[in-house]
């Protein structure tokens, strides 16, 4: 897979199009407001691209109910700046979202990739190698009434000796749920069997002595048997690391499904694909051409070809980073 993010349909989209294939794009995530234009998914198809719709599983914003937000050790609402979270065992939620799921799984696309399929944590602003961030400066969610309970219930039946255990339960049953939908769901128009990614946060198993599977819930080498491919959002400008952290990234999270494929005695691909970003966020420093120079060849050097850039916008507003993304239209095939 080699390709972008976007988030909206393009205005010129035969344009667009025929850029995106000068620029080698094989593969297309697309947002949630995409899917509505009938006539887009069915051009994309036409033109060969591979097609994920992203699914956002836990995020929610201002509009909805504060009821159904998760909440943290001392009470308060999950909710760190534009990142908001619903409770992860809310079964009314749950079940729109399985309603959704499920329609969207029946559209004209190849793929759906599962983004905020976690618990709750504003990472993208914290720095995975900052040694003043652990375990217990980290915000833990959630403590409601009913996650409580079910805490309690998971821990005294022997399924799992903490919390962190239990959030990956969640997460784990979550994305079988998924999967199993997407057995119903049929074929693509292709008639390949559609798959199922998932958005993982860009740290290693080891980041704050485990935080991915005992804060976050996501634990790699168990949901590796019910998604097709990973996608680490590896932003490194905004996480503040250097651009070598997307390659050990990459590494660490290819040595936890390969361990897990051992384990299971499996043998399946399950590419990591990584994201990377081309423009600032959060910081004001800007990103020069020569790092995103160093940030594309490292990458798909780490993923053998495969990478997805974050986000279409970023790259159509700067002719710089396209001029300079056409040197590389040949490299991950």
């Amino acid at each position: 897979m080699y390709g972008v993010k976007l988030y909206s349909v393009p205005k010129n989209l035969n344009t667009t199009i025929k850029l995106w294939q000068e620029l080698g794009f094989n593969t297309l995530f697309i947002g949630q407001d995409c899917k509505t234009d009938s006539d887009f998914l069915e051009q994309l198809q036409h033109e060969g691209f591979f097609v994920n719709l992203i699914e956002p599983v836990f995020l929610a914003d201002e509009k909805t109910d504060p009821k159904l937000l998760a909440l943290t050790k001392d009470g308060s609402p999950a909710i760190d700046g534009w990142v908001r979270f619903v409770c992860p065992t809310n079964k009314e939620y749950l079940e729109s979202f399985y309603q959704r799921f499920e329609k969207d799984s029946t559209l004209n696309v190849n793929s759906l990739s599962l983004d905020f399929i976690r618990f709750f944590q504003f990472w993208e602003i914290i720095t995975p190698t900052d040694s003043n961030t652990s375990l217990d400066t980290l915000k833990e969610t959630c403590f409601c009434p009913r996650c409580q309970e079910e805490q309690t219930a998971f821990l005294e039946s022997g399924k799992g000796k903490d919390f962190g255990d239990w959030r990956c339960s969640i997460i784990n049953d979550i994305t079988k749920s998924c999967r199993e939908i997407m057995a119903k769901s049929g074929v693509t128009a292709q008639g390949n069997p559609k798959l199922l990614g998932l958005h993982a946060v860009p740290w290693k198993k080891s980041t704050f002595n485990g935080a991915l599977s005992k804060i976050l819930g996501q634990n790699l080498a168990t949901l590796s048997e019910y998604v097709n491919f990973f996608t680490p959002m590896t932003y490194h400008h905004m996480m503040k690391t250097d651009i070598n952290y997307i390659k050990t990234l990459v590494t660490d999270m290819e040595t936890q499904v390969n361990k897990a494929q051992l384990a299971q005695k499996v043998s399946r691909n399950i590419p990591i694909i990584p994201s990377v970003q081309l423009k600032n966020y959060y910081r004001d420093e800007k990103i020069s051409l020569e790092e995103n120079r160093q940030t594309i060849e490292t990458a798909l050097e780490a993923c053998h070809g495969n990478l997805i850039y974050f986000q279409w916008t970023d790259i159509e507003e700067n002719p710089e980073i396209i001029n300079e993304l056409k040197k590389y239209s040949h490299s991950s095939s």
